[in-house]
């Protein structure tokens, strides 16, 4: 007779997204992810398959529940450049809290040479999805007479998506959030010129 999991997987995966959230790939060692998931290294393995296995899902758990809400803000209708304010405010504040992790898809693109290529793959395709949203956002903007016609929006989504990764790179060394709120004034008042 099969034993019974003791164990909820959602909460298994979110205890792990924290620790390489923190720690990095890298950083994070079977025994740190043992000892925040509860999970014994053997279940672990059964579940999961390999630290790769778990890191994986990992990325799905951050992208889709975790880190939904800013892609959420520059989904909403109509597209137009509030959203993208909206992100940025959501984003200040995320960076600007005390025990900023920064973003798990960027700490991660930058480990990519200790990932394997499927998993960095899951990385960079969840990091377009954000730029391909400023394009939309943009592009509509643009429709709707929010930003002129010369803008180039694929070049504007690639430099907005720039700067929000570097602006969780800054929330990581402890910016404060005036700071923050006054990079990203000049960031998009690029847009407006």
């Amino acid at each position: 007779m099969a034993r019974n999991k003791e164990y909820k997987r959602e909460e298994v995966v979110d205890a792990a997204t924290r620790v390489f959230w923190v720690k990095g790939f890298k950083g994070t060692a079977v025994s740190d992810l043992v000892a925040a998931t509860g999970l014994n290294k053997h279940s672990m393995y059964q579940e999961f398959g390999s630290k790769e296995g778990l890191f994986r899902e990992c990325i799905d758990n951050y992208v889709l529940r975790l880190n939904s809400e800013g892609r959420r803000l520059l989904g909403r209708q109509p597209l137009c450049i509030e959203n993208i304010e909206a992100f940025f405010r959501r984003m200040s504040d995320h960076a600007a809290s005390s025990d900023c992790p920064g973003c798990l898809l960027v700490n991660s693109a930058i480990e990519k040479e200790l990932l394997e290529e499927e998993a960095f793959l899951q990385v960079k395709n969840s990091l377009s999805r954000v730029e391909e949203l400023f394009c939309q956002n943009l592009v509509a903007a643009q429709a709707n007479g929010e930003i002129t016609q010369e803008k180039d929006c694929r070049t504007l989504a690639a430099f907005l998506f720039t700067f929000a990764n570097g602006l969780m790179v800054q929330g990581k060394t402890g910016r404060d959030k005036e700071t923050l709120e006054s990079m990203v004034a000049v960031a998009l008042s690029i847009l407006k010129k």
